[in-house]
C-alpha cells in the first residue's frame, strides 16, 4: 500500500504531536519494501529533521500558511499522488476529500476545556473537527480517556475509534555519572512541558510555595517553551515567595531531557487536561518518581505507577511534593513501577498498530 503522512508538525521546535509524527515515520519507514510499498510525507514547508531515507517528502505544491496548504493545496496534491491512504497527524484534514485517510486526534480538550486555546483555534479548528472526523474511516487516540472523550463528543460510532497508545522513545533511560547544569546542583522537582494555562502552572508554583515554606533546599524547575497567555505562570514564578527557587529553562531539546528527568527529585506534571502526556512516560522511562493528576489520560497511565493528585486543589499537589522529598523509599517504589510501567508501551507495539490499522481503513 502507498501511505502518505501529514508531516508539518515536524517543522521548527517540535513538542508532542510532533514527537508523535516522528515515531511513527520512522517506524513506518522500516515496513517500506514490506507492508508499506511507498512511504510519502507531505509538507506546507521544509521540514529541518532528519528524515528516513527510505521516505520521500514531496516538494510540490507549497504554501507558508498551514491551513491554506491543507484545504486547498493539499487536495490537488493527492490527486496526482493517489495514495492508497492518508493518515493525518494533528486533528485536521481538507474539508472535501475524495480519497481514504484516518486522523489523530490526540485529546478532546477544544470540547472539554475551550478556554484553555486562542479564540482562532476555537473558531477555526473545532468546527473543523467534527467533519474530519466523520469523514474519516477511522479515528485513532492514544488513550481510552481520549477514545470516549471522541465518541461522546463527536458521536462516533465505537468501532470507528482506535486507541494506540504512545511511548518513550529508546534515548529515555535513567542517565548515571553525567552532571546535571550547574544550576541544577540542588535537588529539584522537574516539570516539562509547554508554558501555557492547560499544565495548570499557577497553582503548582502555588503549591511549591506552600511546600518551600516548609521545606528548604529543594527547586522548582520548569522546563518549556513559552506558550499561549503564559504571562500570568511567568508573574507567579518572579514573586518573591519562590523567585529565588525556580528555575526557568525555556524549550529544553528532546536529547538533553533524559538527563534533566535522571536526576530529578521527581517529575511534577498537574495538567487539567491531556489526552496522553509524553513527560509522565518518559519520566518514568528514565527512573523519575512521577506526580501527576487523578484525572483524563493522566490517571490512566499512570495508575499504580505514580503518585496520583486531585490538579485543582493546590493543597493536594502541596502534600505530593512534600511526601516525595520526605520519603526515599516512596520515591524508590515509584522508581520502581514507573520503570515497569513505561516499558509496557513501546513504538514498535504503536507502529504495528497503526499498520493494522491502516489496512483496516483500506478494506474499508
Amino acid at each position: 500500500m502507498i501511505v502518505a503522512i501529514d508531516v508539518t508538525t515536524l517543522r521548527g521546535h517540535i513538542s508532542g504531536v510532533g514527537y508523535y509524527t516522528a515515531r511513527i515515520v520512522e517506524h513506518l519507514a522500516q515496513s517500506v519494501g514490506q507492508d508499506v510499498s511507498e512511504l510519502l510525507l507531505l509538507s506546507n514547508g521544509r521540514v529541518e529533521r532528519a528524515l528516513p531515507p527510505s521516505a520521500r517528502l514531496v516538494q510540490g505544491f507549497r504554501f507558508p500558511v498551514r491551513s491554506v496548504w491543507m484545504q486547498f493545496l493539499l487536495p490537488l496534491l493527492l490527486r496526482k499522488l493517489r495514495p492508497d491512504l492518508v493518515h493525518y497527524t494533528n486533528y485536521l484534514a481538507p474539508a472535501v476529500s475524495s480519497g481514504a485517510y484516518v486522523v489523530s486526534i490526540h485529546d478532546m480538550s477544544l470540547t472539554r476545556t475551550p478556554e484553555h486555546h486562542t479564540l482562532k483555534k476555537r473558531l477555526l479548528t473545532a468546527s473543523l473537527v467534527p467533519t474530519v472526523a466523520r469523514g474519516a474511516r477511522l479515528v485513532l487516540t492514544p488513550s481510552r480517556s481520549t477514545a470516549r472523550d471522541v465518541v461522546e463528543d463527536l458521536h462516533l460510532p465505537e468501532d470507528r475509534v482506535v486507541s494506540i497508545p504512545y511511548a518513550a522513545a529508546e534515548m529515555f533511560r535513567p542517565v548515571t555519572g553525567r552532571p546535571t547544569p550547574a544550576r541544577l546542583d540542588a535537588p529539584y522537582f522537574l516539570f516539562v512541558g509547554t508554558i501555557e494555562p492547560r499544565k495548570n502552572l499557577v497553582r503548582l508554583i502555588d503549591a511549591f510555595a506552600a511546600f518551600a515554606r516548609e521545606t528548604p533546599g529543594v527547586n522548582l524547575v520548569l522546563a518549556g517553551q513559552r506558550g499561549w497567555k503564559c504571562e500570568d505562570i511567568y508573574a507567579r514564578a518572579a514573586q518573591p515567595d519562590v523567585a529565588d527557587r525556580t528555575i526557568i529553562l525555556d524549550y529544553v531539546s528532546e536529547d538533553s531531557l533524559p538527563s534533566l528527568y535522571s536526576h530529578a527529585l521527581a517529575c511534577v506534571y498537574p495538567s487539567l487536561f491531556e489526552g496522553f502526556g509524553f513527560p509522565v512516560v518518559e519520566a518514568m522511562a528514565c527512573g523519575a518518581p512521577v506526580l501527576t493528576s487523578n484525572t483524563t489520560s493522566l490517571g490512566e497511565i499512570g495508575e499504580g505507577a505514580a503518585l496520583l493528585v486531585d490538579p485543582l486543589d493546590a493543597a493536594a499537589i502541596s502534600a505530593g511534593l512534600r511526601m516525595l522529598a520526605c520519603s526515599r523509599e516512596l520515591r524508590e517504589d515509584l522508581r520502581e513501577k514507573g520503570l515497569i510501567r513505561a516499558a509496557s508501551f513501546s513504538w514498535a507495539e504503536t507502529g504495528r498498530k497503526t499498520l493494522a490499522a491502516y489496512r483496516r481503513a483500506i478494506a474499508g
